[in-house]
């Protein structure tokens, strides 16, 4: 990479694994790194060319911190908590932010989402009930099944399907325990195919980056975090050029949304869309398969605004039909199974990094990692980051990975979730 950000420093906020991300292209661009959390321990802390003891909800202190080191930029990456205090830091010290209040509320509240999408004619599920308890007409006018999760939540904690009343009780709680308004909402479970979209939006452009198509092995629940394969180009793509973009490019526009990334999510039955979230940060973005596929990656983008103000030079150098991808992107998710576990032993992860159609490896957990009955949704071990020429490629790949990756524990039992068979991505 060329050291474009050479004498910038670069302020994250947050240094959670995911976040490390972000340091390491900003560094490879020639960034000066500073990480910002509370956690000493942080990934991101470790790797950062300077780390700062600081919340990341603490603005008082970032922004001293900022003054104090020149800082030239500020950015944070993949946490819903954080977008508040970082634009608060970037208002008070005048440096590019490209969240508005209207983005942001429609990031994290499903209540503004749901009525800014009715309003543009944005198809999303129907609502029966929000707010911290049920009463009795809402159980009476309820088609089961239904989809609860918290009103202001993120990453799929507290959501789940339910199917009859006595279900509906227990995830409703559920949710409102993880909500912190304690409210959650009931809608209309929605079904087909799940999918997560990322657009780019430059001086009140927008460009659709991608659509990856998420895959469930059959052990694995709809609306969460991991799927089990991810999968660029989706089977929808041409439809969804056809028939949705304009109307959710419109309702960016009118919002008066300009600049930055935003990520939406749903689900196509093979007649029409229908979105369930939207988020204006970095966890939508599969930037190294933008990067691989495309030449440009939202990460790159996000970085430069927060250094230069601007996203990219040009955005008409970025074609309408980008999310074409002429190869086929896959993430490769690997989780633990069980509630008290210790990984004894993993195979395969090199082998499968020396592939030449692996782009990258995220490495989650190691040897000695223990885990217990929490309320964590998912626990990734590995994430395998390939790009493919064919179909025919795309599987032997997938196979390849099932057939060398694994991990143990002291028993020599398998601690992996169900593996994905790849003839299923073409179905």
């Amino acid at each position: 990479m060329n050291k474009e950000f050479e004498g910038k420093k670069l302020l994250i906020i947050g240094g959670t694994k995911t976040e490390c991300d972000i340091v390491h292209y900003a560094k490879a661009k020639g960034a000066y790194t500073i990480v910002a959390d509370y956690d000493s321990e942080a990934p991101g802390m470790k790797i950062a060319d300077k780390a700062a003891l600081i919340s990341g909800k603490d603005v008082d202190a970032l922004v001293d911190y900022c003054k104090q080191e020149k800082v030239d930029g500020v950015i944070t990456g993949f946490v819903d908590i954080l977008l508040s205090p970082y634009m608060e830091v970037c208002k008070r010290l005048n440096l590019p932010c490209y969240i508005t209040d209207k983005m942001l509320s429609m990031s994290t509240n499903k209540v503004v989402f749901k009525e800014t999408c009715d309003k543009y004619g944005v198809p999303v599920p129907h609502t029966y009930f929000m707010g911290k308890s049920i009463d009795e007409d809402t159980f009476k006018r309820i088609n089961y099944p239904v989809f609860v999760k918290p009103l202001d939540g993120s990453g799929s904690r507290g959501a789940g399907v339910c199917n009859n009343e006595e279900e509906l009780c227990a995830k409703f709680q559920e949710a409102v325990d993880y909500s912190t308004r304690g409210e959650a909402i009931i809608e209309d479970y929605i079904t087909g195919r799940e999918f997560l979209l990322d657009y780019i939006a430059v001086n009140g452009e927008f460009r659709l980056l991608s659509i990856f198509d998420r895959f469930m092995a059959s052990d694995r629940g709809s609306a969460i975090n991991y799927s089990t394969i991810s999968m660029s180009p989706s089977k929808m793509v041409d439809y969804y050029l056809d028939n949705v973009n304009d109307r959710v490019v419109s309702m960016f526009k009118r919002e008066g949304f300009t600049d930055g990334v935003l990520f939406m999510q749903g689900y196509y039955d093979g007649k029409r869309v229908t979105f369930y979230e939207m988020g204006c940060r970095l966890g939508g973005s599969y930037f190294n398969h933008e990067q691989a596929c495309l030449g440009y990656n939202a990460m790159d983008m996000i970085i430069r605004f927060a250094l230069t103000g601007q996203m990219v030079d040009d955005i008409n150098t970025i074609s309408e039909e980008a999310a074409k991808y002429k190869k086929y992107a896959l993430d490769c998710n690997y989780l633990l199974k069980g509630t008290d576990e210790t990984v004894a032993l993993i195979v395969g992860m090199e082998e499968v990094e020396a592939m030449p159609e692996c782009i990258e490896i995220q490495k989650y957990r190691d040897v000695g990692y223990h885990y217990g009955k929490d309320r964590t949704v998912d626990r990734p071990i590995m994430v395998a980051e390939v790009v493919a020429d064919n179909k025919e490629e795309v599987k032997r790949i997938v196979n390849y990975i099932n057939r060398e990756f694994d991990v143990f524990n002291e028993y020599g039992e398998s601690l992996l979730m169900e593996k994905l068979d790849p003839e299923i991505l073409f179905q």
